[in-house]
């Protein structure tokens, strides 16, 4: 997952978009050392942001945030339907 990727999964994460019907299973466990690499879309990597770094209070954890971008980066491909604009 490159950089713009990421910052595109973290901009869906932010907003209001329903992502209950993707599937995070495939990330379940991504910080363990044997995890294997994953092909994902879009949509799940930012719900999976959503789950791990969103807090309750609205704040975002930046350490679980770093946490995803760093296993990520190594770890996920992302199967997009439509291409990701770099910027």
């Amino acid at each position: 997952m490159n950089k713009a990727e990421f910052q595109e999964a973290y901009r869906i994460a932010c907003s209001d978009q329903d992502l209950s019907d993707h599937d995070i299973d495939l990330l379940n466990g991504f910080g363990l050392p044997d995890f294997k690499p994953v092909c994902v879309t879009i949509e799940a990597v930012a719900r999976t942001i959503r789950w791990q770094c969103f807090c309750l209070d609205g704040s975002i954890d930046q350490e679980a945030l770093n946490e995803c971008q760093t296993h990520f980066r190594r770890r996920v491909t992302v199967v997009a339907k439509e291409p990701i604009a770099q910027e």
